[in-house]
C-alpha cells in the first residue's frame, strides 16, 4: 500500500517536472522568436538609401518616391520586395536596381529614359522622350539634342506628358534624329506646326510635312552636302508619296531647283 502511495507521488512529480520544463520552454521559445523580431526589425531598419545613375531626378525625389511605395521601414523587406515582386517605378523612369549595402543601407541604380529633345520656356529647358513625357526641366542646355519649336510647354511638368495634336510627332523626331545621326547629320532645331515637321541645318529649311519622315529624312545628308553654302528651303512635303522629286527654292530668287 505504501509502495503504491510512493509510486503515484513520484509519478505527480514526475507530471510536475515535464509539465515545468515544457512551459520554460515554450516561454524561452518565444523569448528567443520576439528577441528575433527586435533584432530583425532593429538591424534591418532602413536607414540611408544612396542613388546612382539619376540625371534628371534627385537623389532626394528617389528616395521620397521609395519611402512613399512603403519602403521607409526595412531594408530587407524593400529588396525583397523589388526582386519577387512587380515594384512600381516613376514615369521618368526605364529600371531601377536595388542592392544591399549593409542591413540598414540600400543602393538603388536608377535609369532614366532617355531624352528626345528639348523645348524652350523663357529662360528654362523642357526635356521629353519618345513618348512627351517631360523627363525633366532644367536651366541648363544639354549638348547632342535638338531643340524642338511648336510645341506648348506652358505647363509643362516632370513625369507628365505634353498635349500634342498628334502624339506619333515625338517617335517621328527620335527616328529623324536616329537616321541623320548615321550621317553625322543633326538639325539645328525642329519645327512642328500641328502634324507637320520642319527641320534647320543652317541656313536651309527642310519641310518635311505630314506622316512618317524615315523616307524623307534619308535623302537629306547627301542633298545638305550638295547645298553647302546656300540657303533656302527644301521641299518633301510629298516625297515617296506623291512624286520622286525634291524641289529645292533659293531664299534669295523666286526660282527653284529639283534634285
Amino acid at each position: 500500500m505504501n509502495d503504491q502511495i510512493v509510486q503515484r507521488d513520484e509519478k505527480r512529480k514526475r507530471i510536475k517536472r515535464t509539465r515545468r520544463r515544457q512551459i520554460l520552454t515554450r516561454l524561452g521559445t518565444g523569448a528567443a522568436v520576439i528577441a528575433g523580431i527586435i533584432v530583425f526589425l532593429l538591424l534591418f531598419q532602413l536607414r540611408d538609401i544612396r542613388v546612382r545613375g539619376n540625371d534628371f531626378l534627385t537623389d532626394s525625389e528617389v528616395s521620397r518616391y521609395i519611402r512613399e511605395q512603403g519602403g521607409d521601414g526595412n531594408s530587407l523587406v524593400l529588396l525583397l520586395s523589388t526582386k519577387l515582386g512587380d515594384y512600381p517605378e516613376p514615369p521618368t523612369v526605364e529600371s531601377m536596381e536595388f542592392h544591399m549595402v549593409n542591413p540598414w543601407t540600400i543602393r538603388v541604380d536608377v535609369k532614366e529614359k532617355s531624352p528626345a529633345g528639348y523645348a524652350r520656356r523663357d529662360e528654362e529647358y523642357v526635356y521629353f522622350d519618345n513618348e512627351g513625357m517631360v523627363l525633366g526641366v532644367t536651366d541648363s542646355q544639354r549638348d547632342g539634342l535638338s531643340l524642338v519649336e511648336g510645341l506648348d510647354v506652358s505647363k509643362a511638368e516632370k513625369g507628365k506628358k505634353l498635349t500634342v495634336q498628334d502624339s506619333s510627332v515625338f517617335e517621328y523626331i527620335v527616328r529623324i534624329q536616329e537616321i541623320l545621326g548615321r550621317s553625322g547629320v543633326s538639325p539645328d532645331r525642329i519645327v512642328c506646326d500641328g502634324e507637320n515637321l520642319t527641320l534647320y541645318f543652317g541656313n536651309i529649311c527642310a519641310e518635311l510635312g505630314s506622316g512618317d519622315p524615315q523616307e524623307k529624312a534619308a535623302q537629306l545628308p547627301a542633298i545638305l552636302e550638295k547645298l553647302e553654302g546656300q540657303s533656302g528651303t527644301l521641299h518633301l512635303e510629298h516625297y515617296g508619296e506623291l512624286t520622286e522629286t525634291i524641289r529645292f527654292e533659293k531664299s534669295e530668287t523666286t526660282e527653284g531647283s529639283n534634285t
